[in-house]
Parts: C-alpha cells; structure tokens; sequence
C-alpha cells in the first residue's frame, strides 16, 4: 500500500468505526425532540389556536408579527410596556430573527399567523434537541464515545429547567442561549485539540503556516460566530460567572 493510501483507508476506517455511534446520536436526538412535543395537544387547540407558556412567549410571538410585518425591521423599542413610557427591548433580535426567516420559507414569503404561531410553538423542542448533538462531541473529545453518549442522553431527558424552557410552547430566547453557548465550547475544544495535535506556536502565525493554522483557524471562527449569536439572543448573557 502506498502511503497516499493510508490516510484514504484511516478515514474510511474512521467512519466505520464512528457510524454506530452517529447513529445512536441521531435516534436519541429524535427522542428527544418527541419528548418535548408530547404536550402538543394542550399546547395546539382545536382551531388553529396555540396556547404559549408564560408572558415571555406571547412577549416574543408579538415582537415576531411586528417583524414580519416590517421585514428585515425588528422593533428595539415597544411602546406597550412599563406605561406611559414604554421600554427598550432586552433580549437580543436573533431568535425572534429565526423563526422569522423559517415562517417566510415554509410560507413562501407570506406566510399565515396559524404557520406563524405553529412554528413558534414548536421551535423550542426543535432546538432542544439539536443541542445534543455538540453536548455529544464534548463528552466525546472529553471521555471519549460512551462520555459523549451518556451526556447526550442527560442533556436529552434529565429534568429541569433545560427541559422545561425547550418544551413545545415554552417560546423563549433561553433555549437558543443553550444550543450557542453549547456550539461555542464545542468548536472552542476544537481549535485547543486541533492547535496541540499539530503543535502550533507563535511563530507559525508570524511564518504564516497556513497548513498548520488552516484546522485551529476555521474552528476558532465558528467558535466566535457562535458566541456571536449567543450573545446576539441575549445581549446581558455571560459565558462565565
């Protein structure tokens, strides 16, 4: 075998080996996303009309019609609140932004308000359960592949406030932070792995070794858009306490 063959077979071998466990991620993360919508026969009323939990979500369904109404234009400033004065809105405009941009696609530019309010309603559970997917890689790059897939199923099912804020309904902001903030640390361990396995130093940087730098690089970049759109959910969000 020539040694332009080995890294061909190593990666096959690669995935070979990773696909049970990808598979595994995937069924745990459809689980999971089933889990959160179980509620939706007291959550999506018999014609066409959604109950939202909590004030914040009917506080975000509001900001979402008044968006889509002014497109690509979200309000920072609601009139209707803390009268007669009204007050600056202080979350940030990306989640609202989502489901915006999902309701123009599935309505084809017009979307109605029952599509409007179905995909609010459920965009919650949806991103629940896409947050086991890095919460997997974590456990993965820290303990290995049975680390990743336990964590995967406690970030899946374990009680609390996680589950409880990505239930279907449950339309707040709070979820996104998870999922952004969970992508962050994900890429973020990346860049550290991907930098010590191909012992990058200063000096690469100054040489301009974009071979070495290329792997570290394109991870540190997803890892700051990520906290980019963390912090773009909720601007008084801190990563570290």
């Amino acid at each position: 075998m020539s040694s332009q063959d080995r890294p061909v077979s190593s990666f096959k071998d690669k995935i070979k080996s990773s696909w049970p466990y990808i598979l595994t991620v995937a069924i745990i993360g459809f689980v999971s996303l089933w889990v959160r919508i179980l509620p939706s026969d007291r959550v999506l009323l018999p014609g066409g009309i959604v109950k939202f939990t909590t004030n914040d979500a009917w506080y975000h369904m509001r900001t979402l019609f008044v968006l889509l109404e002014n497109y690509p234009h979200r309000m920072f400033f609601n009139p209707m609140t803390n009268y007669p004065n009204g007050s600056y809105i202080h979350f940030g405009p990306l989640f609202d932004q989502m489901m915006a941009v999902t309701s123009l696609i599935l309505g084809m530019g017009n979307p109605s308000s029952q599509l409007i309010n179905t995909i609010g309603a459920y965009f919650p559970a949806v991103l629940g359960a896409l947050t086991v997917i890095p919460v997997y890689y974590i456990g993965k790059y820290l303990g290995g592949h049975k680390t990743g897939i336990l964590a995967a199923i406690l970030i899946a099912f374990a009680p609390g406030q996680f589950l409880s804020r990505s239930m279907i309904g449950f339309t707040d902001h709070h979820v996104a932070e998870s999922l952004f903030s969970t992508l962050f640390m994900m890429f973020f361990m990346l860049a550290l792995i991907s930098a010590k396995e191909k012992n990058l130093r200063f000096e690469d940087v100054f040489n301009k070794k974009f071979t070495v730098l290329k792997e570290p690089l394109l991870y540190s970049i997803l890892a700051g858009v990520m906290y980019s759109a963390y912090q773009l959910c909720c601007p008084e969000a801190h990563y570290f306490y």
